[in-house]
């Protein structure tokens, strides 16, 4: 089986990056895929408490070869998904 999602390769792993992130959300913040939107916030809306930002912080590590975000300057979740994302292709034009 494949999965396409954009028009090429990269478009396709940008998106399942952002499936990924999706799910590891909702795990830790006790959520349904299709209660996260892009414009919420850690704090003001996910009330995060101290030990769902080290989760959050240890899972990306996890999942994304070791790469540690400063959630403090992620305001909101599609901050989170670009630092990803970006950090994962810095290396391409």
């Amino acid at each position: 089986m494949c999965i396409k999602y954009g028009d090429n390769e990269l478009d396709t792993v940008k998106a399942l990056m952002t499936m990924s992130l999706n799910s590891i959300i909702a795990d830790i913040f006790n959520l349904e895929l299709d209660e996260i939107r892009p414009e919420l916030k850690f704090y003001d809306d996910l009330s995060m408490s101290p030990v769902q930002e080290r989760d959050l912080i240890n899972t990306i590590a996890e999942y994304f070869d070791e790469l540690k975000v400063d959630i403090r300057r992620t305001d909101n979740l599609n901050n989170l998904f670009e630092v990803v994302v970006l950090s994962e292709f810095r290396n391409l034009n």
